[in-house]
């Protein structure tokens, strides 16, 4: 069971069940785990040694921030590709691969799941955990 910093209050997702299903499938390749809207976030979880590499809370923290400014456009974004692709479906995720994590950002309507792993996770393994919780909620 993944071990929470603050409780999650989505309420389009089950964000308890989504982590521990997410932190089961990626183990200790769970980076950062944070629910976010348009207006706010709130970060979850975040392993210890990647606070350290960004320099400590206040920094982590300055770095949340910046974050949240961008993925907070997912909502427009997913309504953009959704045109685009409409005849495909809705989007139900992001992904971005670095060098040094994947990022999946699970959407909503107007909540999402920010989820930061080490490159070695298999991303399909984590999607899949999620949406089995999200299927069935």
């Amino acid at each position: 069971m993944l071990e929470l910093s603050r409780a999650p209050t989505s309420s389009e997702f089950d964000a308890r069940e989504v982590g521990d299903a997410i932190s089961g499938a990626a183990g200790d390749g769970l980076r950062a785990f944070v629910e976010y809207g348009e207006r706010d976030y709130s970060l979850l979880y975040a392993r210890e040694d990647i606070v350290g590499d960004f320099g400590g809370e206040t920094a982590f923290e300055d770095l949340a921030d910046e974050l949240h400014s961008d993925y907070r456009l997912d909502f427009t974004q997913q309504e953009l590709y959704e045109e685009i692709y409409g005849t495909l479906g809705n989007v139900r995720a992001f992904v971005v691969v670095l060098d040094s994590a994947t990022v999946l950002r699970l959407v909503g309507d107007a909540e999402g799941l920010y989820v930061s792993l080490d490159p070695s996770v298999s991303i399909q393994a984590v999607l899949d955990a999620a949406e089995d919780v999200v299927d069935d909620e």
